[in-house]
């Protein structure tokens, strides 16, 4: 088995399959109203926000901050399972997201029919929303990878991603204001703001739902269907870890810098808790989300477009070691000082800064490490493939809890800015040593 999958590595022809005008538009624009759905509710802003309103338990908040990336990972190699070897994936991936999308308007009816009265189950409502939609989406979303690999070209894939971002986050500027006017203080009352807020991502899931309607996909291959029939799942990705270096290497990559999500789960909570800034900071960061988003798709899309993936996935770990270090930076000068709740300016602009770079590292994964994961792949095994590396984004999504946890801890013992130094500090060091392992990836034929 690992000498036939590594022969098709070194042997891997590359073809670049017919492009529809209607598959490219399809693609774009369910891209473009999912994305714009999702700014509606980022995790490291408005679901940690939520959060944060209803508890102060660190770990429980870190489980909401985390909860958005684990519950749609982890599922992936399960999904990958299901989807392997399907000549059609487009029932699995109508089917789940019909069910998992709804969860959002489910969370809106809670919040304004209990009024989140009950804070905490209302933060494992919110959770176990989140898990049902990410569930569904996981499985929607193996086959929706597969569909585009199989039915556009590395180039148009890459464009198509870009434009539907680029355009989601231009139109996301707006939504950044709108969610910024609901959460200040002359806003919406809580929690009927989060409300409005999780209705309107609903609309924005469903609109995208309607999108995939409109793509035609193009079977996969007879050939392709009767090996992957004639393989066994665990034994093919067991040889593919053992047969190729460079889907090992895209794994370790991904497991370092993805730990950048433990700080940012916190970035928001740091700032408002030890620097001082006012809940109305949770609205400016998301829209400097946003601004970075927009700045992110059109930096990745062109680096892709012009070079290749291997380019957006070295430009993003250079922002994952960036994020935190100015956070490390204002951390250390707290603690000289040398800034304090006074100089609520020079913090909000350093943060500021700081999640736009959260922003444009968002949009980095499709154009980047998925990308070159998808170009790098033979075809009976790209759904294995991306499971594996999902899955594994999964296990890694659980740090912010670990997170929690230990902030809480040194909190309890009254040294929470040393706990935010120290996790600051892990941060920088792991993704420092993937950014060291992204440049020893090697190039991929166009």
């Amino acid at each position: 088995m690992a000498a036939i999958i590594q022969s098709e590595i070194d042997a891997q022809v590359v073809t670049v399959p017919l492009d529809s005008r209607r598959n490219v538009l399809a693609f774009t624009s369910d891209i473009c109203a999912f994305v714009v759905g999702t700014y509606f509710i980022p995790s490291t802003t408005v679901l940690v926000g939520l959060a944060s309103q209803l508890t102060t338990d660190k770990a429980l908040i870190g489980t909401v901050g985390m909860t958005w990336s684990v519950s749609w990972f982890l599922p992936q190699l399960i999904a990958a399972r299901i989807v392997h070897g399907k000549e059609r994936q487009k029932p699995y991936l109508m089917i789940p997201s019909l069910i998992g999308r709804n969860a959002f308007l489910l969370i809106a009816l809670w919040l304004i029919v209990t009024r989140a009265q009950a804070p905490i189950l209302t933060v494992w409502v919110l959770i176990a929303g989140l898990c049902v939609f990410n569930i569904c989406d996981a499985l929607a979303g193996v086959a929706w990878f597969d569909m585009m690999s199989r039915t556009l070209s590395a180039r148009m894939r890459s464009r198509a991603v870009s434009t539907g971002q680029l355009v989601a986050s231009l139109l996301g500027i707006g939504v950044g204001l709108v969610v910024e006017q609901i959460l200040a203080p002359g806003g919406l009352p809580f929690p009927q703001n989060y409300a409005v807020i999780f209705g309107c991502a609903w609309v924005c899931m469903a609109v995208s739902l309607l999108l995939i309607g409109f793509m035609r996909e193009i079977p996969m291959t007879q050939a392709a269907q009767a090996e992957a029939a004639d393989t066994d799942f665990i034994a093919s990705l067991r040889a593919a870890w053992s047969a190729d270096p460079l889907f090992r290497r895209v794994l370790v990559m991904r497991a370092l810098t993805g730990l950048e999500l433990m700080a940012a789960s916190f970035y928001l909570v740091f700032a408002k808790e030890q620097l001082g800034l006012s809940d109305a900071a949770t609205g400016i960061f998301n829209i400097a989300l946003i601004i970075g988003g927009v700045a992110g798709v059109a930096l990745f899309g062109w680096l892709g477009d012009r070079f290749t993936s291997l380019s957006v996935i070295r430009a993003a770990a250079v922002m994952q070691f960036c994020a935190p270090l100015v956070a490390l930076l204002f951390a250390l000068l707290h603690a000289a000082h040398v800034v304090s709740s006074a100089q609520a300016g020079v913090i909000l602009a350093g943060f500021f800064a700081v999640f736009v770079l959260r922003g444009a590292i968002e949009h980095s994964l499709v154009l980047g490490a998925l990308g070159y994961l998808l170009d790098a792949s033979p075809e009976r095994h790209r759904a294995m493939y991306v499971g594996a590396f999902n899955t594994l984004s999964g296990i890694v999504a659980m740090s912010p809890l670990l997170a929690g946890v230990w902030i809480d801890g040194l909190s309890a013992r009254g040294q929470p800015l040393a706990a935010y130094v120290v996790l600051f500090m892990i941060v920088i060091v792991s993704v420092g040593v993937g950014l060291i392992v992204s440049l020893k990836l090697p190039k991929l034929k166009r």
